[in-house]
């Protein structure tokens, strides 16, 4: 029996350390050279303390202690460090060790290697939390006389930072935009909101849609880390008159379609993207009048991007066969359509951007 448990301490993939009373090690086995990175030869004599990591105080191991030498066990999760300096996650287990007259002896401690699920939680918290800030920050889609509007945001398990917003200005026209963050995660999901609050402060003091995208990429640029960016399409539409004005910096191209399904009209970038150079001009596209019936389709390159396993991607001529053919469908069941058929298309293949479309409806007399 002894030579099968000591057969198991050699072979178990969990660290396991034998000391005497005083703490001074006896014995380690191949598992716990394979984690710290120490040989057995370097540790014997020596006490756990060339583990400590200092992440946990000098009251946490004198509550520790106090309990061992009351011959009680001792469990829990703590930050070690290896020798190479790194620092791991281990869930410890020390167990007191006494002889036939129950004089305690000696401790074993088997501490289990958690470092990567440690990390996959922080992870998914982040993921999370990113996924909250994304969603409290979508614009509500407002009620527009002679405009029916839809949207629909879809994120991807790597939450990424695609961003839409409504903005009412006081001349009664209606600011849309959409955008995206390069990158994934909270940290994106934080410069989404940042840049939502830009536009909405620029936007607030009634400039074009091209003064806008300057003067935030002037702001970005104080905020922004060296490689990150924000593409940003803006159109702003004038109900009454019945026009689209259009601005975008390096975001992906919008479309304005007639109702027969003509395409009328490609709403491509006039800047570059928000955050990269601090000389940005942004132009304002022509004016675009709209007639009863026309759509016009903002959104990001989720939809477009989303590819077969062959990595043949839905691209923008099927989002806009797609638009015509469900025409006649409201506005919010076309944004949603958007991103089921571009699903459909990926097959099985998982989802790794964010999918989001803004789709505007020009409808009746304002």
């Amino acid at each position: 029996m002894l030579l099968l448990l000591a057969e198991a301490a050699e072979q178990t993939t969990d660290s396991i350390i034998l000391t005497d009373r005083q703490g001074v090690i006896q014995y380690v086995n191949p598992a716990f050279e394979l984690t710290t990175g120490y040989s057995r030869e370097e540790v014997l004599g020596k006490t756990p303390r060339i583990l400590k990591s200092g992440a946990q105080d000098a009251e946490f191991y004198r509550q520790m202690w106090a309990r061992l030498e009351e011959g009680l066990s001792f469990s829990g999760t703590i930050v070690n460090r290896k020798k190479s300096g790194e620092l791991y996650w281990a869930r410890q287990a020390i167990t007191p060790l006494r002889d036939e007259s129950e004089t305690l002896t000696h401790f074993v401690s088997v501490l289990q290697d958690v470092t990567k699920h440690r990390k996959n939680q922080e992870q998914e918290f982040h993921l999370r939390l990113a996924r909250e800030v994304q969603q409290r920050f979508y614009g509500t889609v407002p009620n527009v006389p002679g405009l029916d509007i839809g949207a629909a945001a879809d994120p991807a398990y790597e939450t990424g930072g695609d961003y839409f917003d409504f903005i009412s200005m006081e001349d009664g026209s209606l600011i849309i935009a959409v955008g995206d963050v390069e990158g994934h995660g909270f940290g994106s999901a934080l410069i989404m909101a940042l840049t939502r609050a830009y536009l909405r402060s620029f936007a607030a003091l009634q400039l074009e849609l091209q003064e806008i995208l300057e003067q935030m990429n002037s702001a970005l640029l104080q905020d922004l880390a060296r490689g990150q960016f924000v593409t940003l399409a803006l159109a702003r539409f004038h109900p009454v008159q019945r026009t689209l004005s259009f601005a975008s910096a390096g975001h992906v191209p919008g479309f304005v379609l007639a109702e027969s399904g003509e395409l009328r009209s490609e709403l491509n970038s006039t800047g570059l993207p928000l955050g990269l150079f601090p000389e940005n001009r942004c132009a304002l596209a022509p004016t675009i009048g709209l007639d009863s019936g026309d759509i016009v389709v903002l959104m990001t390159d989720g939809a477009t991007e989303s590819a077969k396993t062959d990595g043949d991607e839905f691209g923008a001529q099927r989002v806009v066969d797609y638009i015509r053919s469900h025409s006649h469908e409201p506005a919010q069941h076309i944004a949603n359509g958007i991103y089921h058929a571009a699903r459909a298309y990926a097959q099985d293949q998982p989802q790794n951007d964010d999918i989001t479309s803004v789709v505007v409806k020009v409808c009746g007399s304002p």
